[in-house]
C-alpha cells in the first residue's frame, strides 16, 4: 500500500513540474495566466542618447 501513495505522489509532483515549466515558458498566455516579463522598457525609455556612449580599454 506505501508502494502505492508513492508512485501516486512521485507522479503528482512530476506532472506539477511540467505544468510550472510550460507556465514558465508563456504558454498559458492567451487565458492572461503568464510569468511577469523580466524586461525593463521605462528604463530603456529614460536612457539619453545610448548612441554616443564610446566603451574604450583603460592603459595602464
Amino acid at each position: 500500500m506505501k508502494h502505492l501513495k508513492l508512485r501516486w505522489l512521485i507522479f503528482i509532483l512530476m506532472l506539477l513540474n511540467g505544468l510550472f515549466f510550460i507556465w514558465q515558458e508563456g504558454v498559458f498566455k492567451a487565458w492572461g495566466w503568464a510569468p511577469a516579463s523580466p524586461s525593463e522598457p521605462d528604463r530603456q525609455l529614460q536612457q539619453i542618447n545610448p548612441e554616443q556612449i564610446e566603451i574604450t580599454r583603460k592603459t595602464t
